[in-house]
């Protein structure tokens, strides 16, 4: 979250069956990374790199 708004994050998930059970599943969630956060921080980084050589 970046300047107060909100990033809906996607999930993927993948349901796996529990060997030796009957009816149950095991759920594995992969997030998505959100990168607007480090993309923000190295244009900052950059900035300051940029000022810093001249």
């Amino acid at each position: 979250m970046i300047l107060d708004k909100e990033v809906a994050l996607q999930r993927k998930l993948r349901i796996d069956p529990i060997e030796g059970s009957y009816n149950s599943y095991v759920v594995n969630e992969k997030y998505k990374r959100d990168w607007s956060g480090n993309i923000y921080l190295a244009c900052v980084a950059a900035i300051l790199v940029i000022a810093f050589f001249t």
